[in-house]
């Protein structure tokens, strides 16, 4: 089992949700990820969490840090 963890700050366009796609598909069963993103509106997060379950992701946490990051965690199963 591995842990992956994924640091997204700025606007989020097109360019930046295929490098999301990319980097989920190298993501192996059983493994860890953690993405937090600085700047963050409801849509985005909708499509993030859409990204993940589409690659098999359960998404056990997530909500607003301290900071006002927004943080998801899931693991892939």
């Amino acid at each position: 089992m591995s842990d992956y963890k994924m640091d997204i700050k700025g606007y989020i366009g097109l360019s930046e949700y295929s490098d999301i796609h990319d980097y989920f598909g190298i993501i192996d069963k059983n493994d860890r990820f953690r993405i937090t993103i600085e700047k963050s509106d409801d849509n985005e997060i909708k499509i993030i969490n859409s990204m993940l379950k589409k690659f098999g992701f359960f998404i056990y946490e997530q909500g607003y840090e301290g900071e006002g990051n927004y943080y998801i965690n899931a693991f892939k199963i």
